[in-house]
């Protein structure tokens, strides 16, 4: 119990000093500004931490703020920042699907070039030069498909001569992958279906039997072709799909990282005033429980 003054001279005097219950005023202790320094400390501590949400954005600026909070948005950032590179590892897939798919519209167009000429070297009104000019372009063209396998690249890898194999990493696990495979597109003339002995050969289209013969493995090579370019077609649709869940997931991780860290300054604004308030009567009422200890010297005076 906090000691009080018995004043001489008069027990009425002694007695006054207690009111109501227990309650007394002490001047030793003096436990009213006490109770006012606690709730004033406790008050600027609120204030301090509002404003400090106020002026950073965050609602969480140091661990102590939110423990747990803070360890879950950590781990959200991280998703955002894999889910970003995945983004950006769809986009060079993507790339590379198309810088395949570029070549195959080219080897498509060679391909169609070299069917007409083999048609025109069936006809029976050419002569031997008419058939040697004939002939002549059509090895150009061949051997453009044969460049055209060789040097479609992408980063330093060939794409177009039955090489080409490899995974993009599409998620946040590192097994959430999309495969590139482009093993079975190989546009040389050999992989589309011309041999050695018909469509293939330097003399593909010096006779007319040759034409002919050239003319129905030029048809299987297009359907070859048809063939690699759904492949690729497929592998472009998948990036594509893909990269918009990434996008849709790095939207939504963004979302609820910032539902955790983000401050509600409405919010902040509301407690920083609250508290400044409760501060300025925990001040008002340290300021009178002074006021009673001073009236207290005044009577033992």
């Amino acid at each position: 119990m906090a000691p009080f003054f018995r004043f001489a001279g008069s027990e009425q005097n002694a007695n006054s000093i207690k009111k109501s219950g227990d309650t007394m005023v002490a001047i030793s202790s003096n436990t009213s500004n006490l109770v006012s320094n606690l709730y004033t400390n406790r008050n600027e501590k609120t204030a301090s931490k509002a404003l400090g949400q106020i002026a950073s954005g965050k609602a969480i600026n140091k661990a102590s703020d939110n423990a747990a909070g803070l360890a879950i948005a950590s781990q959200l950032m991280s998703d955002v920042s894999t889910l970003r590179q995945a983004s950006t590892n769809l986009l060079q897939g993507a790339s590379v699907a198309q810088t395949a798919d570029g070549a195959l519209e080219q080897t498509g167009n060679i391909l169609n070039r070299m069917k007409e000429l083999s048609t025109q070297a069936t006809s029976g009104s050419l002569d031997s030069n008419s058939r040697s000019a004939i002939n002549d372009e059509y090895q150009n063209l061949k051997s453009e498909l044969d460049n055209l396998a060789s040097s479609t690249t992408f980063n330093g890898q060939q794409l177009l001569n039955g090489t080409y194999n490899n995974n993009f990493q599409a998620g946040t696990d590192a097994t959430n992958t999309i495969s590139a495979d482009l093993t079975s597109v190989n546009v040389s003339s050999t992989g589309l279906g011309l041999t050695a002995g018909n469509g293939g050969s330097p003399t593909a289209l010096a006779t007319a039997a040759g034409a002919q013969a050239t003319s129905a493995e030029l048809d299987t090579a297009i359907k070859n072709l048809s063939a690699a370019r759904a492949t690729v077609g497929s592998i472009q649709s998948a990036f594509s799909t893909r990269g918009e869940v990434v996008e849709s997931d790095i939207e939504n991780t963004l979302s609820a990282q910032s539902a955790i860290m983000d401050s509600d300054i409405g919010k902040s604004m509301s407690e920083f005033r609250n508290s400044k308030n409760l501060s300025e009567l925990s001040l008002a009422a340290a300021a009178q429980g002074n006021k009673m200890s001073a009236s207290m010297l005044k009577l033992v005076r």
